[in-house]
């Protein structure tokens, strides 16, 4: 057995269905989990719909990369939603579906580490599991970097001593962030794309819940975003990840 699999700890659902398990709740009341991010809504029936009328293709294995339709609108609705129209993503080289943010995150984390480089993955804390499961079957070690009231519940970059910019190798984001809803402003977005050129790090961005906010006007900046407002064309050093679960209960 892979040693490094001593280090993973339980998944916190399964610890607070112990713990919830002789809580008897009041029958009166119809009870609001917020515990694993399950769609709590019906899906839109428009893609229901959608998926009876196609249901013969299930016969077939999809292709890893998914159907070029999928990949273009996706392509395209990032573009809408992160005003990318002076850098538009690529469909085939820049955009990747995938069954689930955790098994991306996962995968992303394994082909990305270099575990004989003495490397480090930086994460924020509160986090979302997966960032330390995956860390730590890479073979490098975690640094967790702890989001405080008096930094609006985010990391203090600042903070960060050279020697852990230096052994970076990913540094995690989860923006809007659970479970404050905290989200990463522009400036800082800048600054880390800095410190991920000048250090060859790669910024993970957690997005999966960007399109939960309040005011229509000012929806949150993503990490692609701040990219295209600081004039960089590649997205050299980023990876965004995005969830049908939270913005469309699919």
């Amino acid at each position: 057995m892979n040693p490094l699999l001593d280090k993973l700890q339980p998944y916190p659902f399964e610890k607070l269905t112990k713990l919830l398990g002789e809580v008897l709740a009041n029958p009166k009341l119809a009870p609001i989990k917020l515990s694993i991010g399950e769609p709590k809504h019906p899906a839109p029936e428009f893609v229901t719909k959608i998926l009876i009328d196609n249901i013969n293709k299930v016969e077939t294995y999809p292709t890893t990369k998914g159907i070029p339709e999928l990949r273009e609108s996706i392509a395209n609705w990032a573009t809408q939603r992160f005003d990318l129209a002076q850098s538009p993503l690529n469909p085939d080289t820049q955009v990747l579906p995938v069954n689930g943010t955790r098994e991306a995150i996962f995968s992303f984390t394994q082909a990305c580490v270099d575990d004989t480089a003495n490397g480090l993955v930086v994460s924020p804390n509160p986090f979302y599991q997966i960032y330390e499961g995956a860390t730590y079957l890479s073979g490098v070690d975690l640094k967790l970097l702890p989001c405080l009231e008096e930094h609006g519940f985010q990391p203090d970059f600042d903070a960060v001593d050279e020697e852990t910019w230096q052994r970076c190798q990913i540094l995690f984001l989860c923006s809007p962030g659970n479970p404050t809803g905290a989200v990463v402003d522009l400036e800082t977005l800048e600054q880390l794309i800095h410190l991920s050129d000048k250090y060859d790090f790669v910024l993970a961005s957690d997005e999966c819940y960007s399109e939960i906010y309040t005011d229509e006007t000012n929806a949150p900046i993503g990490l692609l975003e701040a990219c295209v407002k600081l004039g960089r064309v590649d997205y050299k050093n980023c990876i965004v990840f995005h969830s049908l679960s939270k913005r469309s209960n699919l």
